[in-house]
């Protein structure tokens, strides 16, 4: 994404943009571009994969590639934030995967709060827009969709997502869990 480009269901710019599936980056930049945040983040998944979007929004930028746990590896990415950021802040997580004629269900943690997401393919070419993913479990897939999780009222100085695949309705199950992108917006509910 170029540093311009607005994506995000809180439009920002100046993503800071990872391309493998384990890495550092010690120097973040914020939403207007400044780099004396004084976050880093760090992580570790099994791998990357992207998305068959074809048209070319910002948002559609942002969502095509992502980190990608599978079959019984989580994904994990730990935050560091600056000590004025202790207060409480929410977290986005962008999660929308390529998909074969199936569902499948992620599930992604913060602390104690787990929010499963359920995704129907096959993946649309399309970027569908945003959509808040309810929680919900196999017992209902069908209030899990979505496009991103919110964690809200998050606090402290660090923490971690895990991203963990849940289940699938293909035959042998192909499990998979994305994440496309984090959006840390401070102070919580701006």
């Amino acid at each position: 994404m170029g540093a311009a480009e607005s994506a995000g269901f809180k439009p920002a710019t100046n993503w800071n943009s990872a391309a493998s599936a384990t890495g550092t980056l010690s120097l973040l930049f914020a939403a207007d571009g400044s780099t004396a945040t004084g976050a880093s983040v760090h992580w570790d998944s099994p791998g990357t994969f992207t998305v068959p979007f074809t048209d070319t929004s910002s948002d559609a930028h942002m969502m095509n590639g992502f980190l990608e746990a599978r079959d019984a590896v989580s994904a994990t990415i730990s935050v560091t934030l600056p000590s004025s950021m202790s207060g409480a802040y929410d977290v986005y997580v962008y999660c929308y995967g390529n998909i074969n004629p199936s569902t499948r269900a992620y599930q992604y943690t913060i602390g104690s709060t787990t929010h499963t997401v359920t995704q129907t393919g096959r993946s649309l070419t399309t970027f569908p827009g945003h959509s808040p993913a309810p929680a919900a479990g196999p017992a209902d897939a069908s209030t899990g969709s979505g496009t991103y999780v919110l964690f809200q009222n998050v606090t402290g100085t660090s923490f971690t997502l895990t991203a963990t695949p849940a289940w699938s309705t293909w035959v042998p199950p192909i499990l998979r869990a994305p994440v496309n992108g984090i959006q840390i917006v401070y102070p919580a509910g701006s």
